[in-house]
């Protein structure tokens, strides 16, 4: 079957669409081993151009369309489109369909929708509409038809992660990305065993209760086995990234990652950091692997903000503590951020920036703050406080953030989050006036011939 996928994704720090995303390239992976043939587009916004263009191309008989949920409008738009030139039978799955089946489901020309990971329920609807007479109810798929809606319960988890194929990467233009940036990118398991309020790994962990073991890892052999294909596909790789965020919290796991990556590999390492877990040995541990970057989540300079409404049990004396374990160790940091959330304030916003100077990282990542569906605190107080910004997800493509409280209006989080972005590094490759501004005053001055 020929499969026209729209991966409908905001647009992330400049990085093109598509974007390599692990989930969707195990299931793309799987689909080719199949015989279907696939053709991949990515829309951040709807693009008539490039989708009439793909259907020259691709000659679909399918379309399935995985969507972000700060995506909606532009799917919309686009399976719009498609519906009034193209009688095709279209599938959507992927973070939105997922935590909002039904309203997934109402999107123009949806038929299906497929719910969590798409590798046991995807897969085998698609294998089935191959056969015109094989029953299309298929766990974890949803069905709208002239009979009405069919709500199948989900499948269990796929709990052996080596039993899946690697991730596909070709559809996504992977070889431009590497000779952009030299950085592979790699997940190593399933779900998390936190349970912050700005995420949706809770509401989808609850939806597979009692279908399996929840938080799964690959074997360490099976990681490195992925990057090595890359790395002898790719001359261009140059360092590695690890995608999860509950990577370094299994210690009896991370020794055997980190002995395999040493020895098999070697290349400078990023990854996520936990700050209420950054502890010496462990550091040590990934130190021995070249760990040489991290991204570590504070989210916020308020402890309240931060614990209270995101419950991610982690103090600024844990966040000061863990800084200062990676500086000492020559670890680059990162400090991701959210600017706006619920309950904050100006004073809040202050904290935040002082935290910040005191932290002194090499680079700061600030976003406003978005209420993503399926998450508990867009709920929980975004939700029912009235919150929620009438414009939507295109207050997140627009950079602002998706609450308006009165105490702590946009226009006041658009200005901190430019001071922030103004006073510290980025990203990697900062334009050179950032770079120049943030230069010690030493060589400025030796650069003004002083």
């Amino acid at each position: 079957m020929r499969i026209l996928i729209l991966q409908v994704a905001p647009q992330t720090r400049g990085r093109p669409i598509p974007r390599f995303d692990p989930r969707l390239g195990t299931l793309l992976t799987l689909l080719a081993e199949r015989g279907h043939e696939l053709h991949l587009i990515g829309l951040s916004r709807f693009d008539e151009g490039r989708v009439k263009a793909a259907l020259t191309r691709c000659l679909p008989q399918l379309v399935f369309a995985d969507i972000s949920p700060v995506c909606v409008g532009a799917a919309r738009r686009a399976l719009e489109f498609l519906g009034t030139r193209e009688f095709l039978p279209i599938v959507a799955g992927g973070a939105f369909p997922t935590v909002a089946p039904a309203e997934a489901l109402s999107l123009p020309g949806v038929a299906a929708v497929a719910i969590g990971e798409p590798d046991a329920t995807l897969v085998t609807y698609l294998e089935r509409l191959k056969d015109p007479v094989a029953p299309t109810a298929v766990r974890g798929v949803w069905l709208r038809d002239e009979q009405g809606l069919t709500r199948p319960q989900l499948p269990g988890l796929v709990e052996d992660l080596d039993s899946l194929p690697f991730a596909e990467r070709d559809l996504f233009g992977y070889a431009e990305w590497l000779a952009r940036c030299g950085e592979l990118e790699i997940a190593v398991g399933r779900g998390c065993p936190q349970h912050c309020g700005y995420c949706s790994n809770d509401a989808e962990r609850m939806m597979y209760e009692g279908r399996g073991v929840w938080v799964r890892r690959r074997s360490p052999g099976n990681v490195l086995d992925e990057i090595t294909v890359v790395r002898r596909r790719h001359a261009t790789v140059r360092s590695v990234r690890i995608l999860d965020h509950a990577f370094a919290l299994d210690d009896s796991w991370l020794v055997g990652f980190c002995e395999a990556y040493a020895r098999r590999c070697g290349l400078p390492l990023r990854c996520h950091l936990r700050a209420n877990a950054v502890t010496s040995t462990r550091l040590t541990l990934l130190r021995s692997a070249n760990l040489a970057d991290a991204d570590v989540e504070i989210i916020s300079g308020s402890d309240f903000i931060r614990n209270e409404i995101f419950a991610m049990d982690l103090s600024n004396a844990q966040i000061v503590a863990a800084f200062g374990e990676l500086h000492r160790a020559g670890v680059r940091t990162r400090a991701v951020l959210y600017l706006g959330s619920p309950y904050e304030s100006e004073a809040s916003m202050e904290d935040t920036l002082h935290l910040l100077r005191a932290l002194r990282p090499a680079r700061v990542d600030v976003r406003p703050y978005f209420p993503f569906p399926g998450t508990r605190a867009a709920a929980e107080p975004c939700g029912s406080n009235g919150w929620l910004s009438p414009r939507g997800e295109e207050e997140y493509h627009a950079d602002r953030p998706g609450i308006e409280m009165p105490a702590c209006r946009p226009p006041l989080v658009t200005a901190c989050i430019r001071r922030i972005r103004a006073e510290f590094a980025t990203t990697v490759s900062s334009p050179w006036w950032r770079r120049l501004r943030q230069a010690p005053q030493h060589l400025l001055k030796l650069m003004r011939g002083r």
